[in-house]
């Protein structure tokens, strides 16, 4: 729901503490179907395929790119019409604070930059330059239970992808949690919630979303990845579904 997203832990929104090792790729695909709310109309439906790839650059430092391909389907005079391309594309930094990788406690810090590498014309993209920081902690309640916060900022810009999202230009909150747990050796599975408000916005113009989520282990460094979702206000959609692959590779 906003550009800092790009480099949480699929399926989830709220970032956990985790970086990729150094010389490792990840690369991540999901697609995720939206429901739109009435106040997107004349737009129905957004599919957003995002293709995402993080490397570790150094110990607890990695760097991120995720380029989205967004399809919106609007009812028009003439019949339902498709809209489909390039999203605005994300970069991003994250850094791992904490040193001990078996810390019951962990925290760290990304920041991003999302460029306006789509259509605002045919509005796959917002037009805008977007800046963004946050700040994740991460706390490991006992050997299954993980719960996980995040607190941030647009610093510019807005969290506008195709038709969801905060639409006004300026500074935005974000923040959010999440509480995962290991249900068995290859399954996790969690819930969050995500808020963005904005001081321009309406009550209409934020948001506040919830997730139902996981990921199972299909063989070692790849998980199936599967989320449902629903939103309050206009800036979230009314239901998502989503399903992806998150896949590391040996760099070495």
């Amino acid at each position: 729901m906003w550009p800092i997203a790009a480099h949480a832990q699929q399926p989830f929104v709220v970032d956990d503490a985790e970086v990729t090792a150094p010389r490792i790729w990840h690369v991540e695909l999901s697609t995720q179907v939206d429901l739109l709310r009435s106040t997107a109309r004349p737009a129905l439906w957004q599919t957003t395929t995002d293709v995402e790839l993080d490397v570790g650059v150094a110990p607890r430092v990695e760097l991120a790119v995720l380029v989205p391909l967004i399809g919106l389907v609007s009812e028009t005079p003439d019949g339902r019409r498709l809209a489909a391309g390039i999203g605005d594309t994300s970069f991003g930094a994250k850094m791992r604070f904490t040193k001990s990788p078996d810390a019951r406690h962990a925290f760290a810090g990304s920041v991003s930059i999302e460029v306006p590498s789509g259509d605002r014309q045919r509005e796959l993209g917002s037009g805008l330059v977007d800046y963004g920081v946050n700040l994740i902690s991460q706390h490991r309640l006992d050997s299954r239970w993980t719960a996980r916060l995040n607190g941030g900022l647009v610093l510019a810009g807005n969290t506008q992808t195709g038709a969801v999202g905060i639409k006004e230009r300026g500074t935005v909150i974000i923040g959010g949690g999440s509480l995962v747990a290991q249900a068995t050796q290859r399954v996790h599975l969690g819930g969050e919630m995500t808020i963005g408000w904005s001081e321009k916005a309406s009550l209409g113009g934020s948001y506040v979303s919830a997730q139902l989520g996981g990921n199972v282990v299909l063989q070692e460094g790849c998980t199936l990845d599967l989320a449902l979702s629903t939103g309050w206000f206009d800036a979230s959609p009314r239901v998502g579904v989503q399903a992806g692959l998150s896949i590391d590779l040996n760099g070495r």
